[in-house]
């Protein structure tokens, strides 16, 4: 009788396991997600990049946090954030340690062909910025000249094309960045225009040129998740749609900061945000 009993426990056991599994990764009532933990949104993010993302008491804050926050709530999930280099970002979403990451990231073939991504985040616009003592007035100035850039940006290929004979230099973070172009062992500093804005308000002695063009930027996720890249896209278009994305980012950039006109032609009747001061 013992034994039957025992037997029936594992019996059950079994079963539950088997029944459970699909649902683990499902978002409560939606779909198999493939999410590393029921019913949480894992995200990657930078925690030295203000104001799109960066640690303020102890806590993930910016306008990608902020952002993705909302999503995950439009997903019936929670987030969890896990500071990383840009350089390991996108490897680690493929590898699955990261369900995607709060990091616009410039979308180009090479990386299409081993991750996906989601609908535009923005569209990426960067700036060179450099010491008012030794100005570089424009991109092209930079020629034969010494930049600094986060190490593994998609920028550095970029800013080459652009401009052949740019000596890159390479560092960890963006504050490793200012501190080199600071103590004159760059000559300028390639960033996004939030970061830019940032930089120039905390450092009155840079300057910087205006901003270009460079991709679309988006969030990514592993090629093998197409459940989750749906759910993704449908709560970015809807926090875009209900003004949610037009309000975060006026709360989290400057007033002269403005969304992307790129951004803006992609999804008619998106507002555009105050840029009075104070906005």
């Amino acid at each position: 009788m013992l034994n039957r009993r025992r037997l029936g426990v594992v019996a059950l056991a079994l079963a539950l396991t088997a029944c459970g599994s699909p649902a683990t990764n499902s978002a409560p009532g939606g779909p198999d997600l493939g999410l590393i933990t029921p019913g949480q949104l894992k995200l990657a993010f930078r925690s030295d990049d203000k104001p799109t993302s960066f640690v303020e008491n102890g806590k993930p804050a910016g306008f990608l946090i902020d952002l993705t926050t909302e999503m995950a709530k439009r997903m019936n999930l929670t987030t969890s954030y896990v500071a990383t280099d840009f350089a390991s970002m996108l490897p680690n979403v493929r590898n699955h340690t990261y369900d995607s990451a709060a990091f616009g990231t410039l979308v180009t073939p090479p990386r299409q062909d081993v991750t996906d991504f989601t609908v535009a985040v923005s569209f990426g616009e960067a700036q060179l910025i450099s010491r008012r003592t030794a100005t570089l007035a424009t991109i092209d100035a930079s020629a034969g000249k010494t930049v600094a850039i986060t190490r593994g940006s998609e920028l550095i290929p970029l800013l080459q094309q652009k401009i052949p004979t740019i000596q890159i230099k390479e560092f960890p973070n963006i504050a490793a960045s200012a501190n080199a172009l600071t103590a004159g062992q760059v000559d300028g500093l390639f960033t996004g225009t939030a970061t830019t804005a940032q930089l120039l308000s905390q450092h009155p002695d840079f300057t910087a040129t205006e901003a270009i063009t460079t991709a679309q930027t988006a969030f990514p996720v592993a090629k093998d998740k197409p459940a989750l890249k749906k759910a993704l896209d449908d709560a970015l278009t809807a926090v875009i749609k209900d003004g949610t994305y037009t309000t975060l980012f006026g709360k989290w950039n400057a007033p002269g900061v403005l969304i992307p006109q790129e951004m803006l032609d992609a999804n008619p009747g998106m507002a555009q945000r105050d840029s009075k001061p104070g906005s």
